[in-house]
Formats: structure tokens, sequence, C-alpha cells
């Protein structure tokens, strides 16, 4: 199923990652006990077998080891606690986790509102410069695709 994906990887130095470093089971369970949902089969399937990744100067959020998550700034439970700490921010944005902020104009999240039939959640951009909020892929691993095939 991810074959595709799996050779634009190999063949692209847009994103860079460290092998070997896939997320344990046990991280994503209790990733998904806290959030109260479980996460898309294919951001889980790049946890398991990335784990990470590095693009325009940021990371895209992965699941750090549970005894470094209250500080690591790519986890995203850390990020996520950040937000739903700020009562106004829950109000304006209860569907939204966090998955890209690049050192750039713009953020990318997961929109918990969207799962599809197969579990999947539409990866939404929202655009700071201009206050304009669209999809910009339909699944986490279309979203990689689309980011390394904009950086080819």
């Amino acid at each position: 199923m991810y074959n595709r994906l799996m050779e634009k990887l190999e063949q692209t130095t847009a994103i860079k990652w460290f092998s070997g470093r896939g997320v344990e089971k046990n991280w994503i369970k209790e990733a998904e006990e806290e959030l109260g949902f479980t996460l898309s089969p294919s951001y889980c399937w790049w946890l398991r077998n990335y784990g990470n990744a590095f693009l325009d100067g940021s990371y895209i959020l992965t699941l750090t080891s549970p005894e470094f998550r209250d500080i690591s700034d790519n986890d995203l439970l850390y990020i996520h606690r950040l937000n739903v700490a700020d009562e106004d921010w829950c109000k304006q944005h209860p569907h939204r986790l966090e998955l890209f902020v690049p050192d750039s104009d713009e953020l990318y999240y997961f929109d918990t509102s969207s799962k599809d039939s197969d579990g999947e959640f539409k990866i939404m951009c929202y655009d700071l410069m201009n206050g304009i909020i669209y999809e910009y892929a339909p699944t986490f691993a279309d979203f990689l695709e689309k980011l390394i095939g904009e950086r080819i």
C-alpha cells in the first residue's frame, strides 16, 4: 500500500530522516489513549517505519520516548498539550492536531473531525499570512507525497 511513498522517500533529499528510529507500538497506544482517538493508519505506518522527518528546517511531528515527551518540541503530544492548555485555543480549534509547522507562514494539522472510513484524517494547511485554511491532502501518506513532489 505504501510502496510508491517508500520509493519517493528513497529517491528524495527534500525530506531527511534517521533510519532505525521508528516509534514503539506502545508509544502510539499511549498517545491514542491520551488523545481519546486513534491516529490515522498512514501516520502510524510512518511512525513505526520511519519515526522522524526533517523538512525545510523543521520536524514533522513524531512521538518521542515517554521519558522525553515533556521536553521534546518535535513530539506530537508535547505540542498538543501546550495547545490544549490554552482555553481560547481549544475553543477556536477543537479538532486541530498540529503536525508540521515549518519556518514559513503556514502550518499543517490533522482535522480530527474528518475521519474517513479507513480511519484517515484530512491534512489541512493554515496559511497564516492570509488567514486561509484549506485541505492540503486527504491522508498523511498523501501529505508526505505532496510535500516531496513540491520540492523536487
